[in-house]
């Protein structure tokens, strides 16, 4: 039973071996060779893994992000809360993966003593050691400054580049409904996860649900679908899971996100029928406003044709909540750039 899976692009191979090699060293079994064997299904086989294995180490890179397999191998490993993400390059996590800190390992060259490196083996060891605990799913992620999984080194800047890239579309809205199930079916008396998320908003006292936690789920379900129909026919494509979450009136939740110079996009909020207000802001790294949604509805849209290539934030603020908590989901889409 291998202590580590080590998730990365094929195209980053030879960094994968120089990790696995070090870590083994290390004193640390790592399980690295995705090659699936004969008569065993790929979902089969890295549940199996995953299942053994203490850690999931994910090798973020401008190939990584936009590999529809590294992405799921990392969202199962968030999920079951053994995952550690690794920059190698100057690229930022994709969406929906920058809730998790990072350590940055762009520059190390398999130095033994490099003090990034060193924080890094120290936080596996720790993994290898432990039991794992399975992510609370139903505490939205947290950006700018999210609380690492671990003493991690902070990620690096990021590079631009010219075109955007369209490597991996989520295909429909079927991959959150798995995640809207146990969301919508957990115990919804959670302030106190809730202020923790949401540090120096005071949201109202939690009323009692009034209606079955599948009616919630329902309508979220219900809305994403209608926001697919409508952005998929004027020729934008899903561009990663939907993030799903809960909201005191009053609180707020943020999100990172990488956007890239040459793209059109669209991040839409949905949320049920208890939300009478929900507003989106879209931040640049510099914290200032790119595009905001503050009308008085529950399907809030913002739209932005980035500049440049970098990290964003958006922000989901709840405003008028009458069944407290309120669900709500951010979806993101994207394009090439229209030309005028």
């Amino acid at each position: 039973m291998a202590d580590v899976f080590l998730s990365y692009a094929r195209e980053d191979r030879a960094r994968a071996e120089q990790m696995a090699n070090a870590l083994s060293q290390a004193g640390l079994d790592v399980f690295w060779d995705n090659e699936i064997p004969p008569g065993t299904t790929w979902a089969d086989f890295i549940e199996q893994k995953l299942a053994q294995c203490k850690a999931l180490i994910v090798l973020w890179s401008e190939h990584s992000t936009t590999s529809q397999w590294v992405r799921e191998e990392a969202r199962m490993g968030r999920d079951k809360g053994v995952l550690i993400p690794v920059m190698i390059d100057a690229s930022q996590p994709p969406f929906g993966f920058g809730e998790v800190q990072s350590a940055n390992l762009a520059d190390w060259n398999g130095e033994a003593e490099h003090p990034n490196w060193r924080r890094f083996v120290e936080a596996v060891q720790r993994f290898a050691q432990s039991q794992p605990t399975p992510r609370p799913v139903e505490a939205p992620p947290r950006a700018p400054a999210p609380q690492p999984a671990a003493n991690l080194a902070a990620t690096a800047e990021p590079k631009k580049r010219g075109v955007p890239l369209w490597g991996w579309v989520a295909g429909g809205i079927a991959v959150v409904a798995a995640l809207l199930a146990v969301i919508l079916s957990a115990n919804t008396n959670n302030q106190q996860q809730q202020a923790s998320v949401n540090a120096g908003v005071q949201p109202v006292a939690s009323a009692p649900a009034t209606q079955p936690a599948v009616n919630y789920q329902q309508q979220i379900l219900e809305r994403l679908a209608q926001v697919e129909q409508s952005f998929v026919a004027q020729g934008f494509q899903q561009m990663a899971e939907p993030v799903a979450g809960q909201l005191q009136q009053g609180a707020y939740a943020n999100t990172p996100a990488t956007l890239e110079v040459g793209g059109e996009y669209r991040i839409i909020g949905v949320c049920d029928s208890d939300c009478g207000d929900l507003d989106l802001i879209l931040y640049d790294q510099n914290n200032n406003v790119i595009s905001q949604d503050n009308m008085q509805d529950a399907t809030p849209i913002v739209a932005v044709a980035p500049q440049w290539t970098g990290p964003f934030t958006v922000q989901a603020v709840m405003h008028n909540c009458t069944v407290q908590p309120c669900y709500y989901a951010l979806v993101l889409y994207g394009r090439p750039l229209q030309q005028q």
